[in-house]
């Protein structure tokens, strides 16, 4: 799709009037990251010099020596440490525990990965399983997040849009995974996170040039700024994809992600391999496929799969990564005994289109003009200090 002249803008780039909102629940000095849910032991430590602090009842457990490594498990509900090469048991604690180092500029490990910030071990009530969380300020979160997510060889200005949305998305689904014990997931479930060795000098510097810059609803909350790799000409609105409340905010706009290497794709399925994706759906051997519905950006709302033994009717997004297609942006053709599906696009198709913004930036958007166009009627606030 070929790019509007730069007055398309003029309108909608003055919602983007920088404001300054009160940070409540002191907004985001902290985020606790979900690393490991695991029944199996495992290692910790520090860079540099931490202590172990039972936080139940504030206790000093151990003093970690730089590089130290101690294991952790779930021994019958209890935190279970013990020392990484001698094995020596520190005992069981109900905990929380913490690893905090002394210098909050060190670094902690958690299996084979460095992260900034302190590590949790908690139970989470579970007998059998140890759960692991990264806590660490939201602006040291997000050097390792945008580069996770984007190309940091890119635009800058794209750099710094995705830094504004990745801050924005952390803000608003703050607690989501609090009946795990932590915030956020670190996987796509998420934003994908994975410590300091994704850290790249360019996204950090984005990260740092829009410090503490969040896009908000006209009720001055964090907007969730979701995100997705290319929409295939078109972005859309979340009450067609998911079963949410509509945004002003994410709406369908057009995308200029001509240059995606997903903006069309084809993927062929045998009807055998269809039926094995939908097993746990129980309706026997897939024999049909059809459409019911699409959006006004032409993706798939509503599918109902036909089985020898029944059917069922899905979300097109969850039909599409169930069976592991780019997009639920398609069209599909049954041939005998072989589907083939022809499609445009990758991702949910809501908010910001990563490849879009990079069209735009590549003819000197700015990076408040690309969020204007992904996210209109949104505006641009900074958390106070």
């Amino acid at each position: 799709m070929s790019l509007h002249p730069k007055k398309f803008f003029i309108a909608t780039i003055l919602s983007l009037t920088v404001l300054t909102i009160t940070c409540n629940y002191a907004f985001a000095r902290e985020i606790d990251i979900g690393l490991v849910i695991s029944n199996e032991k495992i290692k910790i430590g520090s860079n540099k010099n931490a202590v172990l602090i039972n936080t139940r009842t504030n206790n000093i457990i151990t003093k970690i020596k730089n590089q130290e490594t101690y294991t952790v498990s779930n021994s019958s509900g209890l935190i279970h440490i013990s020392h990484g090469i001698s094995n020596t048991s520190l005992g069981s604690f109900t905990g929380p525990i913490k690893l905090i180092p002394d210098n909050d500029k060190d670094l902690v490990f958690c299996k084979d990965k460095w992260y900034r910030g302190k590590l949790i071990i908690l139970t989470n009530g579970s007998k059998n399983q140890i759960t692991i969380v990264n806590q660490l300020k939201l602006e040291d979160y997000l050097l390792s997040v945008v580069p996770s997510e984007i190309p940091s060889s890119w635009e800058k200005e794209v750099l710094k849009a995705q830094s504004v949305a990745a801050r924005s998305y952390a803000l608003g689904y703050l607690g989501r995974r609090k009946k795990k014990g932590y915030d956020l997931e670190s996987t796509v479930e998420d934003q994908v996170y994975l410590g300091v060795s994704s850290e790249k000098r360019s996204t950090s510097n984005a990260v740092n040039q829009t410090k503490n810059l969040i896009l908000v609803t006209d009720e001055n909350k964090p907007l969730i700024a979701l995100f997705h790799s290319s929409a295939g000409g078109f972005t859309d609105s979340i009450e067609s994809i998911w079963e949410k409340e509509s945004s002003p905010h994410i709406i369908p706009v057009p995308d200029y992600d001509d240059n995606s290497p997903h903006f069309k794709w084809f993927r062929t399925y045998t009807l055998q391999e269809i039926t094995k994706f939908l097993i746990n759906e129980n309706i026997g051997n897939v024999t049909d496929i059809i459409p019911v519905s699409r959006s006004s950006s032409q993706r798939v709302m509503w599918v109902e799969v036909l089985g020898d033994k029944g059917k069922i009717k899905m979300r097109g997004d969850d039909f599409r990564r169930t069976i592991k297609l780019p997009s639920s942006k398609f069209n599909m053709l049954i041939r005998k005994e072989k589907v083939v599906f022809a499609g445009r696009g990758f991702g949910h198709g809501l908010g910001l289109s990563q490849w879009g913004a990079k069209a735009l930036a590549e003819k000197g958007f700015s990076y408040m003009e690309i969020l204007a166009h992904y996210y209109p009627g949104a505006r641009l606030a900074k958390l106070n200090e």
